[in-house]
């Protein structure tokens, strides 16, 4: 199986040299890299599995580096599970990177806010992976390492943004991402690999698919500030599917 990785990428040019560095060094060679820089980020995801050649599509973000059996292992998986649609595995952030992200404001803390956070809006499984919860915000196990753990194929609800692989012909069949997502279009992952799930297929989670997530407050980080959009897309998505 042939593997299209698409790297949407906004202002980090070194991080983007570090992540293809680390495609450089991979044990599986069947594959090609195709570097979008179209916005909203949506659109280039879209665009990007347009013109990939492969059979099977990966799409990770511009700020992390892969595992060097990364692209191995996912494509052994859908491989050997052609029941399987969707694969995704370990995002890993550095502890002291998890300040540049606000989705971790709670990690640490035992303020009453953070724990009515852990509960209502986590559902009381912050170190789940691939959950999407009643509220339809999604479980952030996969960014600590505690999600190594985690043996064999898991069962999943979603695929994460920055390591999301799905078959060519299931994303085709479901009409790629909805371009109705803004800004820094979060859900619109959730969105497509739902619609994937939908058609019959499982999503699974592996430890084995794993790489590290060097969050970066560069490049497109200034559009997380625009919160009506991130709203927006949150109550687009909960419309769609709650």
């Amino acid at each position: 199986m042939k593997l299209s990785v698409i790297i949407c990428t906004s202002g980090r040019p070194e991080s983007l040299k570090k992540v293809l560095q680390s495609l450089k060094q991979q044990s599986f060679k069947d594959m090609e890299i195709l570097i979008m820089r179209e916005t909203p980020l949506v659109k280039a995801r879209d665009l990007g599995w347009r013109k990939a050649k492969g059979e099977i599509i990966a799409w990770i973000d511009d700020d992390v580096i892969v595992d060097k059996n990364w692209a191995k292992n996912l494509v052994e998986i859908f491989e050997e599970n052609p029941d399987v649609g969707g694969v995704s595995g370990p995002t890993i952030v550095p502890e002291n990177l998890l300040k540049n992200r606000l989705v971790f404001w709670w990690y640490g803390k035992s303020s009453l806010a953070a724990k009515l956070w852990v509960k209502l809006v986590l559902d009381n499984q912050p170190y789940r992976v691939g959950k999407i919860t009643k509220i339809g915000w999604w479980t952030p196990g996969s960014n600590f390492k505690s999600c190594l753990k985690f043996k064999g194929l898991q069962e999943v609800d979603y695929l994460e943004a920055c390591n999301m692989s799905l078959r060519r012909r299931l994303v085709e069949k479901a009409g790629g991402f909805d371009l109705g997502f803004k800004g820094t279009s979060e859900w619109c992952e959730l969105d497509l690999a739902m619609r994937v799930k939908n058609l019959g297929y499982r999503l699974v989670w592996s430890n084995k698919v794993k790489l590290e997530h060097q969050v970066s407050r560069s490049g497109v980080f200034k559009m997380r500030r625009k919160w009506g959009e991130r709203i927006q897309n949150y109550l687009y998505f909960r419309k769609k599917w709650l």
